[in-house]
């Protein structure tokens, strides 16, 4: 029962990819309606409003990453087809949730203010969101199959920067993102990071697998930085980035 329905949704007209768009365009206005009637024009209502969208992209992102190896590790996982379809889509609706949190940020939040005169401690933050930013729009403009056509074995090499980007975009989350260094929030990702990392460390070095020198390289760089990241998240978590925020955070500390 449950293949035939699959077996049907993917029928439908365009496939998931079609919905997961639609699904994305309602979330966005759903999203906006609300915290209208909740904070209103208020600048509070601009600063809920790029945070949830900053945390649908982030969501997005880890369940596309999720995708490849829980399809590997659950070989008679139903709807596979269905989910490898949709994850080029999930990542156009992360990058576009992405988007909608930079450009509310920098204009409601930051006044459309000069980078370079903003605190120490947003530029970094900033930079990093950018270039997390980047690599998510080039990934999009090559999600095409044309694009997957002409670039060949660079394609995937391209989009493999995927891991990365989040990196960077949970670094940038911890500098500057209060409810980022909540226990809530921080346990979340620690817990869903390490399972991605566990799966991907199982089916590189698990039974009967032989991975290449290059992976086994990557993947445990990958593992130091991420380690990294979380452990700056968890000195922020702790209050000793807490005096470098209030001294240079000015007008926009109470983020």
């Amino acid at each position: 029962m449950i293949k035939n329905a699959l077996k049907l949704i993917y029928q439908w007209p365009n496939g998931i990819r079609y919905y997961i768009a639609l699904g994305t365009i309602i979330t966005t206005a759903e999203v906006y309606g609300w915290t209208q009637s909740v904070y209103g024009a208020s600048s509070t209502g601009g600063i809920r409003l790029q945070e949830i969208y900053a945390w649908l992209s982030v969501a997005l992102l880890i369940f596309t990453l999720a995708i490849a190896p829980l399809c590997k590790l659950l070989p008679r996982l139903p709807g596979k087809p269905i989910l490898r379809d949709a994850r080029r889509m999930l990542g156009i609706s992360a990058a576009w949730f992405a988007c909608w949190h930079v450009g509310i940020s920098y204009i409601n939040q930051f006044q459309s203010a000069n980078p370079l005169n903003l605190p120490v401690i947003y530029q970094r933050a900033f930079a990093l969101g950018l270039v997390a930013l980047i690599i998510l729009l080039a990934l999009v403009a090559t999600s095409f199959d044309t694009a997957f056509r002409r670039l060949g074995i660079w394609w995937f090499r391209l989009h493999r920067l995927i891991y990365l980007g989040v990196l960077l975009i949970i670094f940038h989350a911890f500098m500057i993102g209060v409810h980022a260094v909540s226990w809530p929030f921080i346990v979340t990702l620690t817990i869903t990071v390490g399972l991605l990392f566990a799966a991907q460390f199982y089916l590189s070095f698990g039974p009967g697998r032989e991975p290449t020198i290059l992976r086994s390289i990557v993947l445990c760089y990958g593992l130091l930085l991420t380690i990294g990241v979380f452990a700056f998240g968890y000195t922020q978590h702790l209050g000793y980035g807490q005096l470098q925020s209030n001294s240079s955070g000015g007008q926009y500390g109470t983020r």
